[in-house]
């Protein structure tokens, strides 16, 4: 099982992910790490619950994880777990997927 720590912990040692933040699901920021941008957290969150809330009236089963490509070439990953909600703001040579496939399956084992 994952921590949050951890989790900090294996997105420090990574280069291209500029900012981290993890909130719960009614969105309480529990860890920020990285450029501090006060709106990131409440953009993930906001994105998550927004998709969530469209999902059954397009017949989705996700979404499982969101990425938006801002003008500059960054990116602003989000990942929907269980119990949290990680958003990564990501630089522009760096590959969603290549976080994705990182991250992903650690998001589901945080419980908070």
């Amino acid at each position: 099982m994952a921590t949050l720590q951890e989790f900090k912990k294996q997105s420090d040692n990574m280069t291209g992910i500029q900012e981290l933040v993890i909130v719960a699901r009614d969105g309480t920021v529990l860890l920020q790490s990285g450029g501090q941008s006060k709106y990131l957290g409440d953009y993930v969150a906001y994105v998550a619950v927004m998709a969530e809330q469209l999902r059954p009236h397009l017949g989705f089963t996700g979404p499982y994880h969101l990425i938006m490509e801002q003008t500059s070439g960054e990116r602003i990953l989000t990942l929907l777990g269980e119990q949290i909600i990680v958003g990564f703001d990501l630089s522009s040579n760096v590959s969603p997927a290549k976080i994705l496939e990182q991250f992903g399956p650690l998001v589901d084992q945080i419980t908070i």
